[in-house]
């Protein structure tokens, strides 16, 4: 009686055991279900390791294949093979053509195209024949490598497999990133058998790319006869379209695709470009009323407008507009816009860069130490090239700006300073090589600014100190160099300065004196009260070769002239002008009118009120090829009267012209 009852128990537990186990499964199953079906990759994960293999959900497991290999996680990747390792062996599944082209996909993605093509050759090896997603997955990996031998050896081995408007256009953009424009437009024209707009778009986005008009011609009227377009195509249409203004914008209103960022870039570039800036700003209204966010591109478009027309104010207008933050793209074009600004425009351009310069890159750094330069701000653009080219390479441009900074600061030890670290690395072949340019740019600095008499001595001597190195490191000095140290030791009487500087330029064997540089001794030589050698000057400069008088010339020696008591000589040299038919400018009227009337005596006087009454016309009488009467002419023959207290009747005639005028 107790063994039967033992037994009895022993089934009912066994029973019981085996309907826990089978509900336990159904469980673990229901749990892989609920995370597949929610995406939820992590848990689905857990619940997959603890599945049994009865009852197997094929369908289940192509969807955990399918969330698995949609993931961008490596782990994610390693437990998808581990899933298609195991659905033989542990479930005797055969996986799907769907679930290998899953794993090729994530191979490619994870591992690279050799790995993917090895996924087909698993496939193969499987019995599963690879189909034509297959094919496009691997020629879409081998695009994203640039892998472009391995992809035409693929397109040969389709064999029977027809190929898409997939496979086409992966292969056209392969060429069209690689910059095979003939291979691509080849393949276009004898291969491609089915087309879409994708294909029509890559097309004329390489004929615009490679100047093939006939191909790009084609492509958008090919376009224009899609029933169904998209954004992409339609601003790649644009573009096509942006030389003519009127074309761009009647295309635009004819798509009627949805526009976007892109859209409204390309049509701002088209009008602004021909000058259309109407256009443009009706473009821009519009982008606004659809909601649609000006972003860098826009702001860039308009203030490249901006730098072709040479408005730096509107382009740093634009700037304190934008309601984003500049990029160092846009940084840079600015910076790029100051060569020709003002120093009010620069000051400007400084205070609106500060809290960005930072975002510049090496060129617009180097461009923004010499707009420092100009300005004087030694400490700004010391603070940038700590910044910035104590880890990189700094160039000799960027020196050239630095000590710049220095000597437009008035701050010359410093720039000595720092010129002479440069010299001595230049001359033991270091990381910098100066050049003339350098020598010349900070030569002409030394002296142009004015400043007191001490000061402006200084200066002088560091110039002829630097000119001295660029001699010794033989680096030839440019005429404009030579007419800087000239200016300056004419400015500032130093006559010592003037004959150094005019010996070594007769020895100098490489240069080849010119007009300006003969103007510029005479001025030098005048300032100095040399007038002697002005006039041997201008003896050499009417009897060269070579060499040509200009008006500038004649002005000078005559000034000459008369500052250092040669009125004969003067009269002598106009004759000579007048019988050789120079053409003699108002300029040059004033300065003769100016060296006779400091003659001594009345004579010179004389003269030049009746020069001035029979060659020149009067206010209110243009005479054809006459110089006009300036208010210089008028004011110096009244001033000479007055000064020496002559009382003529010519005078109240002065008066007259000179209300006139």
């Amino acid at each position: 009686m107790h063994s039967g009852r033992a037994t009895s128990s022993l089934m009912f537990y066994r029973s019981f055991f085996k309907m826990h186990i089978s509900a336990c499964q159904h469980s673990t199953w229901a749990a892989l279900r609920k995370a597949v079906h929610r995406g939820q990759l992590r848990q689905a994960r857990s619940a997959y390791d603890s599945l049994s293999t009865a009852d197997v959900d094929r369908p289940l497991l192509r969807r955990l294949v399918r969330l698995a290999g949609s993931s961008q996680r490596r782990d994610d990747y390693d437990f998808l093979k581990r899933v298609m390792d195991e659905m033989p062996k542990r479930f005797q599944q055969k996986p799907s053509p769907m679930e290998y082209n899953t794993l090729l996909g994530a191979s490619g993605q994870h591992e690279g195209p050799e790995r993917a093509l090895g996924v087909m050759e698993e496939m193969k090896r499987a019995g599963v024949e690879p189909n034509l997603y297959t094919y496009n997955l691997l020629l879409n990996c081998f695009k994203k490598h640039g892998q472009v031998a391995a992809a035409e050896a693929l397109w040969k081995r389709m064999g029977p497999i027809e190929p898409d408007a997939v496979t086409y256009n992966t292969l056209l953009q392969l060429w069209r990133q690689t910059n095979e424009g003939d291979r691509l437009f080849d393949f276009f024209r004898d291969q491609v058998k089915v087309a879409d707009v994708y294909t029509y778009t890559i097309v004329l986005d390489a004929a615009m790319a490679y100047g093939a008009p006939e191909e790009g011609q084609r492509a958008f009227e090919a376009l224009l006869k899609q029933p169904k377009l998209d954004t992409a195509a339609m601003n790649t249409m644009l573009r096509y379209k942006s030389a003519d203004v009127e074309g761009c914008l009647a295309l635009y209103r004819r798509l009627r695709c949805r526009p976007d960022q892109k859209t409204f870039n390309i049509l701002l570039d088209a009008c602004l470009k021909q000058g259309a800036e109407a256009e443009a700003r009706r473009v821009y209204e519009e982008m606004k009323k659809k909601k649609i966010k000006p972003d860098e591109v826009t702001y860039g478009t308009w203030i490249d407008a901006k730098k072709r027309a040479g408005d730096l104010e509107g382009a740093l207008d634009l700037l304190e507009a934008m309601p984003i933050d500049p990029s160092g793209r846009i940084l840079n074009r600015l910076v790029s816009m100051a060569k020709e600004a003002t120093r009010e425009q620069l000051d400007r351009l400084v205070r609106m860069m500060e809290p960005y310069e930072a975002r510049l890159d090496r060129v617009g750094s180097n461009a923004w130490m010499g707009i420092l330069a100009r300005l004087g701000r030694s400490e700004k653009a010391q603070a940038v090239y700590d910044r910035v080219f104590r880890q990189r390479p700094p160039d000799v441009v960027t020196f050239t700006h630095l000590t710049l900074a220095y000597i437009n600061d008035d701050c010359l030890d410093d720039a000595f300073d720092i010129y002479r670290v440069l010299r001595d690395d230049h001359r033991h072949r270091g990381r910098v090589q100066l050049d003339a340019p350098f020598y010349s740019t900070l030569i002409a600095a030394l002296t142009s600014l004015k400043t007191s008499e001490r000061r402006a001595s200084e200066r002088l001597q560091m110039a002829l100190s630097l000119f001295g190195d660029m001699r010794s490191l033989g680096l030839q000095p440019s005429r404009h160099t030579y007419t800087a140290l000239l200016h300056a030791a004419g400015q500032y009487k130093e006559g010592y300065v003037l004959e150094h500087v005019h010996g070594l330029m007769k020895v100098d064997p490489f240069l080849d004196p010119d007009t300006a540089l003969y103007n510029a001794l005479m001025d030098a030589y005048n300032r100095t009260g040399d007038g002697q050698t002005v006039l041997d000057l201008w003896q050499q400069l009417v009897s060269s070769d070579v060499v040509t008088i200009d008006p500038a010339s004649v002005s000078i020696v005559l000034d000459s002239c008369g500052h250092n008591g040669y009125p004969e000589r003067a009269r002598a040299i106009w004759r000579e002008l007048k019988q050789a038919g120079f053409e003699l400018n108002a300029n040059n009227y004033n300065s003769y009118v100016e060296c006779l009337c400091r003659s001594a005596g009345r004579e010179g006087w004389d003269q030049a009120l009746a020069l001035v009454k029979e060659e020149m016309s009067r206010p209110g009488r243009y005479r054809p090829n006459r110089p006009e009467m300036e208010a210089k002419t008028v004011n110096t023959l009244l001033g000479f009267a007055r000064k020496k207290g002559w009382k003529t009747e010519a005078m109240e005639e002065l008066e007259s012209w000179k209300k006139e005028l």
